[in-house]
């Protein structure tokens, strides 16, 4: 097989709560390079043209980790069964390269009340 299926996860979201979370990367994997940004976007449905419900960029992005704290304002618009990705977008290391977009993992989102 040749390209790379993203982790599938659940992301789990509770009325009233923000959403807190820290996505630590593997020991053995290198490090987020300076630059580094990322970003949850959720959406209704997998396909091309599925309607963007948000995005939520990460507030801290480290060589180890990338940190998202999102308020209840917005997780409770979320609405249960839609889509997620994790999208890490890593910098050009050239002039003549381009920002690479990495999707880390997928899934579907789960409201518990």
């Amino acid at each position: 097989m040749s390209g790379y299926s993203p982790i599938k996860e659940t992301l789990v979201l509770t009325r009233g709560a923000d959403y807190v979370h820290r996505f630590q990367k593997a020991v053995a994997d290198p490090d987020f390079p300076e630059g580094t940004t990322a970003e949850i976007v959720i959406t209704r449905g997998t396909s091309m043209t599925a309607p963007v419900l948000a995005t939520w960029p990460a507030y801290d992005v480290n060589p180890d980790a990338l940190e998202f704290w999102v308020q209840t304002t917005e997780t409770d618009a979320i609405p249960d069964r839609v889509n997620w990705r994790l999208l890490v977008h890593y910098p050009a290391q050239s002039p003549d390269s381009e920002v690479q977009d990495f999707c880390w993992m997928r899934g579907t989102v789960k409201r518990e009340q």
